[in-house]
Parts: structure tokens; sequence; C-alpha cells
């Protein structure tokens, strides 16, 4: 994962460039191989009133799919990007395939922010 932050193709709109070029000190040519360590304090989203997690089954996947998915899982896992968790709602997942014929994993919030 300590790969390079790619650049957009194309021309940059004048508004964004602006912000790149101004926080440029604070922005890392690679992106870190790890997140910071976990702070104390934990945030929580407060839900409405009789609010319940949205069932839903997961989305079909093929078995090279189903591959993938344990492997990127196994990746961000092991580099503390994503933590075990044992919350009642949860995000589908799917995957677009790149140009490259890689595949994308894309992370479906939709039903969680209804």
């Amino acid at each position: 994962m300590d790969e390079p932050v790619t650049t957009l193709k194309g021309e940059m709109p004048t508004c964004i460039k602006a912000v790149l070029d101004e926080s440029q000190d604070v922005m890392p040519a690679k992106l870190p191989r790890n997140l910071p360590p976990r702070r104390e304090v934990d945030h929580m989203i407060e839900l409405e009133p009789g609010a319940k997690p949205p069932s839903m089954a997961p989305y079909r996947m093929a078995p090279p799919e189903l591959e993938e998915l344990r492997k990127q899982l196994t990746e961000l896992l092991d580099t503390g990007r994503i933590r075990p968790s044992k919350a009642p709602y949860g995000a589908l997942v799917l995957f677009q395939k790149k140009q490259d014929g890689s595949l994308k994993m894309c992370v479906d919030y939709r039903v969680l922010t209804r």
C-alpha cells in the first residue's frame, strides 16, 4: 500500500489547485503504510429515535471476487486500516473492474445514510 498518490487526468480546476498548493506542506508524497495510533476518544453517531439496523443480504460475488475480497480485507486488517467490528450495522461491498483488469473494492453506504 506504499504507492504514490495518483494525479488527475486532464486539467485541474483552479479552486482545487489553489487548495492543494496552499496545503502542500501537510500532504505527503506517498500515503503512509499505517494509520496513526488509536486515540483515547471514540466518537459515536447519534441515531434517530427508533432507528434499527437495515437488514440486507450481501451482494452475490463470483469466486474470483470472493478471493479478492479476502485478500483486500486481510491486507486492510494487517495494515491497521480497518479493524473487526461487532456493530449491528454494516455496509455492502462490490467490485468494479479497473482498466488494467484488477478489481477495485467499493463500499456501498447508501442504505446506512438514509
